[in-house]
């Protein structure tokens, strides 16, 4: 779900990096998440920049435990978009994976998993619909194509999980979700605010057709399962996970992992 946001002042510095012309063989695989940054003007215009945050095990809930993501990412967000990026309203930034080829960890196949804005992290979530196997197959085949594009993307200067594309290309993650008519993203999201800095995340598994989650999804439910939310501010990206509920599931792993999976996923880098 996209979100337009204008956030606090960000004092940070940056050391100078630049674009590293190497692929990399970290790959988005099955039920990865992305976490994405369009500009549609000023600085970085049309750039998008795709960090893959891991897989979907490690944002299982935990009790309202929050979790500091890579602090390469806000490094990445000033290089690419410049130290004023926080008080922009051109920006949008967007949370989403999906299982497309086959099972993962017991959960079916073309479910997507979504973020939706809020303005403040005392309001209720603004919670989104799943569709059945059919209506979500097609945002699942665009998410494999972005996933195509992130893959043969080159890295930036970290050097960690990090790229940046044209958002206007067609496979891109702004192209793909965010400037798309699906209901669980872009221009048809009723949820869509500005000035928000906070993003609630969801896992839609299909309402019909496929098979019901089994094994260690088993707790996800067909339709709509709310996960936690995001928050992005001069601190950087941060996850603080749902408390668990009837309708929630609980994983065998957790956010603790979270840093190592951001470290373990590094890139080859060329001199």
């Amino acid at each position: 779900m996209k979100t337009q946001f204008k956030l606090l002042y960000l004092a940070a510095s940056l050391s100078a990096t630049g674009a590293i012309a190497a692929t990399t063989t970290d790959t988005l695989t099955e039920g990865d998440i992305l976490f994405g940054v369009y500009a549609s003007g000023g600085v970085g215009s049309t750039q998008n920049l795709i960090v893959n945050l891991g897989g979907f095990q490690q944002f299982d809930n935990r009790d309202n435990q929050t979790t500091q993501l890579s602090s390469t990412i806000l490094a990445d967000i000033v290089s690419t978009f410049g130290s004023s990026w926080n008080s922009r309203t051109d920006l949008t930034w967007v949370v989403a994976g999906a299982t497309f080829a086959q099972s993962v960890d017991g959960l079916t196949r073309n479910t997507i998993f979504a973020s939706s804005p809020r303005m403040d992290v005392s309001d209720q979530p603004a919670s989104i619909s799943a569709g059945s196997n059919g209506t979500q197959a097609p945002i699942v085949n665009s998410f494999a194509s972005v996933g195509n594009t992130y893959n043969n993307a080159s890295i930036i200067g970290s050097g960690t999980v990090t790229v940046v594309v044209d958002g206007s290309d067609v496979d891109s993650l702004n192209s793909r979700l965010t400037s798309t008519s699906a209901p669980q993203f872009g221009t048809n999201n009723v949820n869509d605010t500005t000035g928000s800095n906070v993003s609630d995340f969801y896992a839609l598994v299909p309402t019909s057709g496929g098979v019901a989650p089994t094994g260690n999804a088993s707790a996800y439910t067909r339709g709509t399962n709310y996960l936690g939310y995001f928050t992005l501010n001069s601190t950087g990206l941060s996850y603080t996970a749902a408390v668990p509920e009837t309708s929630s599931f609980a994983f065998v792993g957790g956010l603790a992992v979270l840093g190592s999976a951001l470290l373990r996923r590094r890139r080859n880098r060329v001199a």
